[in-house]
């Protein structure tokens, strides 16, 4: 039987290694045939299809286990390309770089990760051949909503994935894994977080970098991060059939030659998909706008969620403290509907739990800041709410974007000041050759208005964290107004911030003099320090401070104090000012006040030292005082003790020595009462723990005979031990009781020596 089970084994063996060669034959057959129908079927460079053509995704030389990953996927089988896709992947599958602009939730997800599967695939890429892809998204939120597409598309390939987004404890088990991941979807920070604190990670074999939302990647927040992870990638040879490809993709495409000059572009495709159409929206988004006073914005929003309970909103605000507001506020408030915040201040778990809360819900509203406006694919949102007016026309698209995805309907509301609709922002959005913005202007209802400003003041009044929050929204609103690139149509000035405060709760306005000081910096060095890496930063400059100190230390100097950012340092801006703003978080002391007896000035006046006064005998003219304290606490006069004559002392320290002893001997005496009133309850213990301890070693040898008796005659050794026992097994219990005797007996003296040995203890101590 052995021999034949032998030949199974070895014809099992056999089996599996020919399934395997017939499995690597078969792909490499396959990729063969791509890599044909690939060069015949390029289309021709700067060739755009007709925007209204419909192409199946089987139409296209791609692998099967793609094909299957798009039949399969869920919710719903991607079978038709976009036009987005179907301009983009025939290039792409070419191995061109691409610029790629479309509207918002028009499939752009799938345009790059098609031909990511794809050139790794025609690559045979495994885990131990390192990275091949990059896919860096701007905000946390998008790239896990590109994680999630990928796992569903790529599910029958055997590619590694790994998602790299930030967060502490996650970063040394993405060292450990991130060797052998071949796609990689991170945010500029944590890759160059990566690619300078791994050790042996780099990318030499990289063949794909993708950049989504393309445009925000390439401004002046994260432009610097990128330059570094462009240093690290392996040079672009022209002509080079393996040379690393770029895509780019956002709906609001850059043209900058300086920005694209980052990258290394060989010959890029521009595909603009929707450059020709009459407007840059989705078809089926319905955009209006309405004219609110500022100090009325909180009653607005208020009556809109309640007329629009069974709706699922977004409202965008300016800031993050604005938000952290708004939702604490709201709370409070209980308008009827599941209320949400989504900004940067949260750690990285809760953003994640709040995102996919609001996924899943039909009715909800969500509070958000520009992280939640660019790329997030929301199903079914009803409307967008931008409470605070856009910056410019491609952040009011992104916005407006997060409704009306694909075929699907939306609606969005722009709430305007007053000033702002008079010096014409709906014209500055339509400035330029671009496609007009289609903004309907609306009335409110006055009798579906709810004042709530009164009640949140109360609120406000009561809760000492909502008055809080409520000073840091209207800082961080002043700032966001200061910092907007159009001064004409934004101007602080204008405003009325005393009605506006208000409306907030915030019980007293500070003139705004000083503060607009604080600001004065343009948006890209507000936008250079907000998307830094902060932690990365910090280290750094931990690390500069700890050099500093040695170096003073050795010349006997003392290093300066560094005052350390709190939580909120994206929103904090620093102003040196002692007033009733800053009693409860100076790092948020962003306010504005006028210049009264609280001002402290920005720089301290250096005093000039004057040489001190010595006297004829040498001391300085100021006497030295020296405090000594009591165990009591009360101050010793220490002079009057050493005026004191050393036999003084000496009775004083033998009266001191003898009170010490009588007290020792008094604590002895407690100790030794407190043993003598436990002896009986010990001795009893004892004697039952040993009676416990014999009872079981005769049950225990009496099994073991038992056991013996059953085997057979067999010849056992006794011992000294073992005839006591015995003799303990008998009739009579007399040795028992003899063994109890003396081990009492033992305990006795045990005892009495344990209460010498804690005596001799205490004497010592």
């Amino acid at each position: 039987m052995a021999p034949s089970s032998n030949k199974d084994k070895k014809k099992k063996t056999g089996g599996s290694n020919n399934s395997r060669m017939k499995k690597s034959e078969q792909i490499a057959a396959e990729l063969k045939a791509l890599a044909a129908r690939i060069e015949q079927e390029a289309p021709a460079r700067g060739y755009a299809p007709p925007l209204e053509q419909r192409v199946a995704f089987r139409a296209l030389p791609l692998s099967e286990p793609t094909l299957r990953g798009l039949e399969q996927a869920k919710p719903a089988p991607f079978t038709t390309m976009t036009a987005i896709q179907n301009a983009c992947i025939p290039h792409a599958l070419a191995r061109r770089d691409i610029l790629g602009a479309a509207r918002t939730g028009s499939g752009k997800t799938l345009a790059f990760l098609i031909p990511v599967l794809e050139t790794l695939y025609r690559h045979r890429f495994a885990p131990a051949d390192g990275c091949g892809a990059v896919i860096l998204s701007p905000t946390r939120e998008l790239a896990m909503q590109i994680f999630q597409v990928l796992r569903q598309v790529g599910r029958h390939h055997a590619f590694s994935v790994g998602l790299l987004i930030g967060g502490k404890k996650d970063f040394y088990e993405e060292q450990r894994m991130i060797g052998g991941t071949n796609i990689i979807i991170a945010t500029p920070g944590r890759l160059l977080q990566h690619l300078e604190q791994t050790p042996y990670f780099e990318m030499s074999e990289l063949k794909v970098l993708v950049l989504d939302e393309a445009d925000r990647c390439l401004d002046s927040g994260f432009r610097d991060q990128l330059v570094r992870i462009i240093k690290c990638l392996p040079p672009v040879v022209e002509g080079d059939p393996h040379r690393r490809q770029t895509l780019l993709f956002s709906a609001t495409q850059t043209n900058n030659v300086k920005q694209l000059a980052t990258l290394s572009l060989n010959k890029p495709e521009y595909l603009g998909v929707h450059d020709k159409e009459k407007r840059s929206t989705p078809e089926g988004l319905k955009q209006s706008y309405v004219v609110v006073p500022l100090e009325h914005k909180l009653n607005a929003v208020y009556s809109f969620i309640k007329t629009h309970l069974k709706s699922k909103t977004i409202i965008f605000m300016a800031s993050c403290a604005q938000v952290r507001h708004a939702w604490e506020l709201f709370c409070s408030l209980r308008p009827g509907v599941v209320v949400m915040a989504l900004h940067g201040k949260l750690v990285q778990t809760k953003r994640t739990q709040i995102y996919f809360d609001f996924l899943q819900r039909p009715h909800a509203v969500l509070f958000a800041t520009d992280i939640a406006s660019r790329g997030l694919d929301f199903k079914a949102v009803d409307w967008v709410v931008n409470v605070d007016a856009p910056e410019d026309r491609d952040m009011y698209i992104h916005r407006v974007g997060r409704t009306a995805r694909y075929k699907a309907g939306g609606k969005s509301l722009l709430i305007l000041t007053p000033q702002e609709d008079q010096k014409g922002y709906i014209d500055y959005l339509n400035q330029g050759k671009q496609q007009k913005l289609q903004l309907n202007r609306l009335s409110i209802n006055p009798d579906k208005t709810v004042v709530v400003t009164k009640r949140a003041a109360s609120m406000v009044a009561s809760n000492p964290n909502l008055l809080k929050l409520a000073k840091k929204a209207y800082q961080s609103y002043l700032r966001s107004i200061y910092l907007m690139p159009n001064r004409d149509i934004f101007n602080v000035q204008d405003l009325p911030l005393a009605a506006y405060g208000e409306s907030l709760g915030v019980d007293s306005i500070p003139n705004t003099s000083r503060f607009l000081k604080a600001l004065a910096k343009d948006r890209s060095e507000y936008r250079e320090g907000k998307n830094v890496n902060r932690k990365l930063q910090k280290l750094k400059e931990q690390i500069k401070a700890e050099k500093l100190a040695k170096r003073l230390k050795k010349l006997g100097k003392s290093a300066p104090e560094v005052k350390e950012k709190g939580e909120d340092s994206e929103d904090d801006v620093i102003v040196k000012k002692a007033s009733k703003w800053n009693n409860d978080d100076d790092n948020d002391s962003s306010s504005s006040s006028s210049e009264d007896e609280n001002d402290v000035p920005t720089e301290t006046v250096k005093k000039t030292r004057h040489p001190k006064s010595i006297r004829i005998d040498g001391s300085n003219s100021a006497t030295n005082k020296h405090i000594t304290f009591d165990d009591d606490g009360q101050v010793e006069d220490t002079r009057a003790f050493l005026r004191q004559k050393p036999e003084e002392i000496a009775k004083k320290v033998q009266k001191e020595k003898e009170g010490l002893k009588e007290a020792n001997e008094e604590f002895i005496q407690k100790v030794r009462k407190r043993l003598e009133s436990t002896v009986s309850l010990d001795r009893a213990e004892e004697k039952e723990r040993v009676r416990q301890k014999h009872k079981k070693r005769r049950l225990k040898e009496k099994g073991d005979i038992e056991e013996d008796a059953d085997e057979g005659p067999a010849v056992v050794l006794g011992t000294a031990d073992d005839d006591d026992d015995s003799s303990s097994n008998g009739p009579s219990d007399a040795g028992g009781d003899d063994e109890s005797s003396s081990s009492s007996d033992d305990e006795s003296i045990d005892l009495k020596a344990q209460e010498e040995m804690a005596l001799s203890l205490i004497r010592n101590g």
